[in-house]
């Protein structure tokens, strides 16, 4: 039996150095596609290895030029992976020189078909390299984790930072037993490891949106076993997007102002029935989140394999 033809990832190395989840895309995206990953950095001035099978990855529209080369030599079996959209401004119309793409930050308008393409699917961008992988049966039960909600991040220059500001309210307003960590901005705060640890000590985990609704802050909570605790938007039930396998096992606020009313059932932190049903809660969130990720899984390799089988 042949060998499958290996998928050629084509970055900038300098982006590829870069990508806070690089773990992720490679050994959880790409996890399961059932043939080898061949990823070929390039330097910017010099001559790109452009061929057949390959996955342009690209952060913004940085490599979009690429994309419209292979189309006009006629290269086949070319995808695209789309990453930083999050504000959704993103003109997409390059769309149709690739074979499929696969984007983060859902958006409704990103899933219109383009040309011959075999369409758009969605990914989540994952945890940060550094905070995962977290193996579950390492994950502190909820009698365990001494800090009852936590969030660390920049409180302004995001395009949803009144988010930010209403919960950090929220917070102050009910006098919440919960740990806010502000930094200066996006990177400036706790590294991977300090966050991971404050995160795999919290019941709950605050999500307050940022340029999206979608957040890596959200996968680093689902990684480290915590709660989430976020806004409705149309993203967490939308089938495309987390709400693929039905409605996720989170806290879901209609705003903020909701934080202290949606905490209140919780707040007797060492009652045994309040340890019993967030830990029955917080299992359950582990549960989805596995099962979510082999439904990406899946759904990457679904893809990628009917583009091969049509270059064939």
């Amino acid at each position: 039996m042949a060998e499958p033809r290996p998928l050629n990832f084509l970055w900038r190395r300098t982006t590829l150095d870069n990508i806070l989840e690089g773990y992720f895309i490679a050994n959880i995206l790409l996890g399961a596609i059932g043939r080898p990953v061949r990823v070929i950095p390039f330097e910017d001035g010099q001559p790109v290895p452009l061929g057949p099978d390959t996955l342009i990855g690209s952060l913004a529209l940085e490599t979009v030029p690429l994309l419209k080369e292979a189309r006009q030599r006629g290269i086949r079996n070319i995808g695209f992976f789309h990453m930083d959209d999050e504000e959704g401004k993103h003109d997409l119309s390059f769309y149709a020189d690739a074979d499929y793409v696969i984007r983060n930050y859902w958006h409704r308008h990103a899933f219109a078909r383009h040309g011959n393409s075999l369409g758009v699917t969605w990914v989540p961008n994952g945890y940060r390299t550094g905070l995962g992988p977290i193996d579950p049966a390492r994950h502190l039960g909820i009698a365990q984790r001494s800090v009852m909600g936590f969030f660390s991040g920049a409180m302004s220059g995001r395009l949803m930072a009144g988010q930010r500001a209403a919960m950090l309210q929220a917070v102050r307003q009910a006098a919440l037993p919960f740990t806010i960590i502000t930094t200066g901005g996006f990177g400036q705060g706790l590294g991977p490891t300090a966050y991971a640890a404050w995160l795999s000590n919290t019941r709950f985990a605050l999500v307050p949106a940022g340029n999206s609704h979608e957040t890596i802050r959200l996968y680093d909570a689902l990684e480290a076993g915590a709660i989430p605790i976020m806004v409705r938007s149309a993203f967490i039930e939308e089938p495309q997007a987390l709400g693929a396998l039905g409605k996720p096992p989170f806290i879901l606020l209609d705003s903020w102002d909701g934080l202290a009313a949606a905490y209140a059932p919780y707040a007797d932190a060492n009652a045994p029935a309040t340890i019993a049903k967030l830990e029955q809660q917080r299992q359950a969130v582990v549960t989805w989140w596995a099962a979510f990720k082999r439904h990406v899984q899946q759904a990457v390799k679904d893809v990628i394999d009917r583009s091969f089988a049509r270059s064939e």
